[in-house]
């Protein structure tokens, strides 16, 4: 049998409208942190894009730069000024994609920036080699302002020169 001691007292509608207006500014405070926090998510995401944007950027002219150096451009820098790099992507590797095609058009187009190729590196070719080291004997440079008539003469037999010059 049920005893009015074990009912739970009901509280009164005042008190539930407190709690029901309580509840709601919680909402109403919940909704609007979630909102800003939406806000700053699309504020970070842009940032985030425009930063790769522009290091995609940076790494695109760099390559191009080298690109240019390698294919003997005079000044590179001008080079990469004067192409238009909007149609170069980066691979999924990191690698430009396009550069190649562009460069060769300009060396074409322009060939007033470029000279002669430049060979590989000596890394990239897999030798560091160089020309001979200089000896320790050998004599110190000829220096035509205080030689006399014959350390010239014997200066242009050593290179393979006739000297006196025949008129």
């Amino acid at each position: 049998m049920m005893t009015r001691a074990s009912v739970p007292q009901t509280p009164d509608l005042e008190t539930l409208h407190r709690e029901m207006e309580t509840l709601r500014a919680e909402r109403d405070a919940a909704v609007s942190a979630r909102t800003t926090l939406e806000g700053d998510l699309a504020r970070a995401t842009e940032q985030v894009s425009t930063a790769r944007t522009r290091a995609d950027r940076a790494i695109i002219r760099a390559e191009a730069r080298a690109l240019a150096a390698r294919m003997g451009a005079v000044e590179p820098a001008d080079v990469v000024r004067l192409v238009d790099l909007s149609a170069v992507t980066l691979g999924e590797d990191g690698t430009p994609q396009g550069l190649d095609t562009i460069l060769a058009a300009a060396r074409e187009s322009r060939g007033y920036l470029f000279g002669s190729p430049q060979g590989a590196s000596g890394a990239a070719r897999g030798t560091t080699a160089a020309g001979p080291a200089p000896r320790a004997g050998d004599p110190a440079p000829f220096d035509a302002r205080t030689a006399g008539t014959r350390d010239v003469k014997a200066a242009a037999m050593a290179a393979g020169l006739r000297w006196p010059v025949a008129n």
